[in-house]
């Protein structure tokens, strides 16, 4: 059993917020694009937790953990998307809150009704 979580720019959860609709993340257009500031500071920021790059294409750069079984990390321009094994679904939850404190992205989390937000 595996854990995702996603982590968008702070505008796309806005943008979703607003929205009220149930198939917002089934298009992509929905989705506010990372700066390509931004997509460096997430790359930086994985490989700073021990994550490696196992495949970059013109879809987004994939990363393994070898740390944690099962760890993966699919950096796209619109989203980062973080899987674990349900046993080191924390390590990820805690990555994706640290990433979501600047206040510049948000944190999805699915398996607990959605968004985090700072402060409550």
């Amino acid at each position: 059993m595996s854990y995702n979580i996603q982590v968008y720019t702070a505008k796309t959860m806005l943008a979703e917020m607003e929205a009220e609709s149930e198939d917002f993340f089934d298009n992509d257009k929905n989705l506010i694009p990372f700066t390509e500031k931004q997509i460096q500071v997430l790359k930086e920021r994985l490989l700073e937790q021990n994550f490696e790059i196992s495949k970059e294409d013109k879809k987004g750069i994939t990363f393994k953990n070898d740390n944690f079984e099962g760890m993966r990390a699919i950096l796209t321009s619109n989203a980062l998307y973080l899987r674990s094994s349900f046993d080191d679904a924390f390590e990820i939850g805690m990555m994706a809150s640290e990433l979501a404190d600047s206040g510049e992205f948000a944190k999805y989390d699915p398996q607990a009704d959605g968004w985090e937000v700072l402060g409550e």
